[in-house]
């Protein structure tokens, strides 16, 4: 009976640990404060492509770290899209400008 109790208490306990696990953190690496990189897609976008390139990206954010411009690039696609911007932003509760 204990190791039941035991059991379902742990089953419980990682479920809870796996279920709050990816709330807060949108990257895989600890990021900059977001609120830093609130700004509108199109404003970012030099060339206007649709694609944000890193030359962009440190063009508007000089301070930047390459590491943050890589976790933007869900897809690994060398560039960040419109819906990625918009889905980092959402996820760090921040509104479409």
């Amino acid at each position: 009976m204990k190791k039941l109790v035991l059991g379902i208490g742990l089953l419980i306990a990682s479920g809870l640990i796996a279920g709050c696990a990816g709330q807060d953190k949108h990257h895989a690496r600890d990021m900059p404060d977001p609120e830093g990189y609130n700004a509108h897609f199109g404003d970012i976008d030099g060339n206007g492509d649709g694609v944000v390139k890193w030359y962009e990206f440190k063009a508007y954010f000089p301070d930047a770290a390459p590491e943050v411009y890589l976790e933007l690039d869900m897809n690994d696609d060398g560039g960040v899209g419109h819906d990625e911007w918009h889905q980092f932003k959402e996820a760090h509760g921040m509104t479409h400008q």
